[in-house]
């Protein structure tokens, strides 16, 4: 995964619904994050609402890579 990446939530139990909120994002930045122990985690950008979140690595799928 890398800035620029097109990404969707892993088919998981809460996916349906941030899927049907927030559609697909863009990866804006890539940053360890969490607590014991630290993370790989990614910013994204939800178009679809606008909104910004960070959000852990392991959650999401790329679903369209960048150039």
């Amino acid at each position: 995964m890398k800035v620029g990446d097109l990404v969707m939530r892993k088919d998981e139990p809460d996916a349906w619904w941030s899927t049907r909120k927030h559609g697909s994002g863009l990866v804006l930045s890539k940053q360890m994050g969490g607590r014991n122990p630290a993370h790989p985690c990614v910013t994204v950008l939800y178009p679809k609402t606008g909104k910004i979140y960070d959000i852990a690595e392991s959650l999401l799928e790329v679903i369209s890579e960048s150039r």
